[in-house]
């Protein structure tokens, strides 16, 4: 399975898409394209935890790591995912190095100073791999900026030894700026400036969205540096390649 958090300590990038359709047959279709990192999205789709671990299976059946976007976060949530075999975590909305300090506590076991419940799961193999994982296992972290007050706290944030990216929202950034779905206003362009800025003072991976399923906007990404990225969604690519095909009948 690809390591991704090797590859972001590494400088290399990784690139990544969204799962949000309920189903692990579209997530292997998915996987099988090429990623370094699937991301089940528990925050803007109906998947639940049930549907995520037969996703997971689907991801790691081609060597692409599963990971998964929370709701909010939801420290036990995050421990439930990381026992059904989740790689990594993606958290939405964070404002506080403190209070992500202190979820990402709960992502570690006690060995390394965390508060994660030690128990057998699909993470370890039922027990089989007991004692390897929960010596030397470390999720990828990464604390998406979404707000005015993320941005103002990126530094810190991007500072901390259990970051590994810090990950734009832009549609929720462009949002709390006060112009949603606007990437190119000034105020849209000095936060994302800054947060790059914060991750390059740390040495962290910056992360974004390309929301469609476009290769030169993807390239134009990874030229400009980003390191985690995430390159549209299942349902966005299915309705980019769909099209309009009633917009060829004249009625």
């Amino acid at each position: 399975m690809i390591d991704v958090k090797r590859r972001l300590a590494q400088g290399l990038p990784c690139l990544g898409a969204w799962s949000t359709v309920p189903s692990p047959l579209v997530a292997e279709a998915m996987a099988s394209c090429g990623f370094h990192w699937l991301a089940v999205d528990l925050e803007h789709s109906p998947i639940d935890l049930a549907d995520a671990a037969g996703i997971f299976l689907a991801a790691e059946r081609h060597g692409v790591a599963p990971m998964a976007r929370l709701s909010s976060a939801d420290p036990y949530l995050a421990r439930r995912l990381l026992d059904a075999g989740a790689r990594g975590l993606i958290v939405p909305v964070v404002e506080s190095a403190d209070a992500f300090a202190a979820f990402a506590r709960h992502t570690l076991y006690p060995s390394a100073g965390g508060r994660r419940g030690v128990g057998l799961s699909r993470a370890n193999g039922w027990g089989d791999a007991f004692e390897s994982y929960t010596a030397d296992f470390r999720p990828v972290l990464v604390p998406q900026i979404e707000t005015r007050a993320g941005v103002a706290a990126a530094a810190a944030i991007a500072a901390l030894p259990e970051v590994d990216a810090l990950f734009l929202g832009p549609y929720d950034l462009s949002a709390d700026l006060g112009t949603p779905g606007r990437f190119d206003t000034p105020d849209m362009k000095a936060a994302i400036e800054r947060v790059r800025t914060a991750c390059a003072a740390a040495g962290t991976a910056p992360g974004i969205h390309q929301v469609a399923p476009d290769f030169a906007a993807l390239k134009a990404r990874l030229d400009d540096g980003y390191r985690f990225v995430a390159f549209a969604t299942d349902m966005t690519a299915m309705r980019a390649a769909i099209g309009r095909p009633l917009s060829l009948i004249e009625d």
